[in-house]
């Protein structure tokens, strides 16, 4: 039982969550919201907003790889002590899809670091940095068009999170310079401020459109956003959102006309830090929600308490494979096949092979029998070791080309 008070991984994935929207929102900011022509004033702020940059980068990059090391233990289930020496980290970062969006953002991380890129070229590299976020959540596991649909709206819904929650800390910093010498900074500060406004107006529609889009694909209707747990917290970031927005309403109509006076600067620099505080329990609500399984079930597990798990997506089949139990002993082997439209694929014969994670022990094969529903089974086959295992399926159709899926699959020991 872990002793920490809270769960590692939500918390490694609420400070990832946290850095990349600092960074990102800070990079949107200095583009399209920043003061210009650029001054003595500007530019002391302008190197303060790059070191968000980088501090919200050097926080992602090092709260990355800790969930990278969190998920791995966890998919090897070994501790973090024998995922080093094992080389079970590696395995994990190059032979699956969330080691592989995991590197992508440490590397984009690590490269936001550098002071030399041009403030569009740090915008699009931050971009990338949030959005490759995507694949590590719920509608990365999903396969077909709709899942891509899904995925492109978690995407969205990323960028314009980062870019208007991310850029408050910009903006606060800009207003507490400009309450302390308004003579200087005031206008400045008001015609940046209305210019985030409206970038602000275009995130949260963007955020309650595909923020609607995310819900459809993860709940079965709205009654589970009071009968699960999985909606009751979706409900409380809601209306946490909710707030958000009343505040940004009150900003925008009422304080950002009165700019530069000095009584609505400061009232809406804390104005502006009331927001981030609410966004902050907006991402350690999305970092715990990303741990929980969606109250519609749409998501794919690489591996449970009893059964590992692997959909295989190819051009002209998909394969769900199934090995009950997913452990290292002697388990069956559970193969369904589909087409892209998620209907049947029909096929002559089906042969399944397991390849191990170490080069001293013979892969597994065998030819699966056909059962119902587009099923095919091949049981009795004693798994030796525990580890990340590929999992072959050549498929031989009625006619035509034979088609061959590979993936990995994670052996519990």
């Amino acid at each position: 039982m872990s002793t920490w008070p809270v769960d590692p991984l939500a918390l490694a994935r609420f400070v990832h969550f946290a850095g990349c929207v600092v960074a990102t929102g800070t990079a949107v900011f200095a583009v399209l919201a920043a003061p210009s022509p650029p001054s003595v004033e500007t530019d002391r702020l302008r190197r303060r907003w790059d070191a968000f940059v980088c501090a919200g980068a050097a926080t992602a990059a090092v709260s990355g790889l800790a969930w990278l090391v969190v998920v791995s233990a966890n998919i090897v289930g070994v501790s973090v002590d024998d995922l080093f020496r094992n080389g079970g980290l590696w395995s994990v970062a190059s032979g699956t899809q969330f080691g592989q969006f995991a590197v992508a953002r440490l590397v984009l991380a690590l490269l936001l670091l550098v002071p030399t890129w041009t403030p569009r070229l740090r915008l699009f590299l931050a971009l990338g940095l949030i959005v490759l976020i995507a694949p590590a959540g719920h509608a990365g596991a999903e396969v077909g068009i709709w899942g891509n649909v899904h995925l492109i709206a978690d995407a969205a819904h990323l960028a314009a999170a980062g870019a208007w929650l991310g850029g408050l800390p910009a903006l606060a910093a800009l207003l507490g310079a400009a309450h302390r010498n308004p003579a200087v900074l005031g206008e400045t500060a008001a015609r940046t401020t209305a210019r985030f406004s409206w970038l602000g107006i275009a995130c949260v529609g963007t955020l309650i459109a595909t923020g609607l889009a995310n819900s459809w694909f993860l709940l079965s209707g709205p009654g589970d956003l009071l009968t699960t747990d999985y909606g009751r917290l979706l409900t409380l970031k809601i209306g946490l959102f909710a707030i958000m927005i009343g505040i940004a309403a009150v900003n925008r109509v009422y304080l950002t006309p009165q700019l530069p006076a000095t009584g609505a600067l400061q009232v809406l620099q804390w104005s502006t830090l009331g927001e981030l505080l609410l966004g902050a329990g907006i991402l350690l609500a999305v970092a715990i929600l990303g741990t929980m399984e969606p109250a519609a079930g749409h998501s794919h597990t690489v591996v449970s308490d009893n059964v590992a798990f692997v959909h295989i997506h190819g051009d002209a089949a998909m394969a769900d494979v199934t090995i009950d139990p997913g452990r290292a002993q002697r388990a069956d082997v559970r193969i369904h096949l589909a087409k892209e439209d998620l209907t049947a694929y029909t096929a002559r014969a089906v042969r399944v092979e397991l390849r191990p994670p170490e080069a001293n022990i013979p892969s597994i094969a065998r030819e699966a029998k056909p059962g119902p529903d587009a099923t095919w089974d091949a049981g009795g086959i004693a798994i030796p070791c525990p580890g990340i295992w590929t999992v072959v399926v050549t498929i031989t159709p009625p006619s035509g080309a034979i088609v061959v899926l590979d993936g990995p699959i994670v052996i519990a020991p």
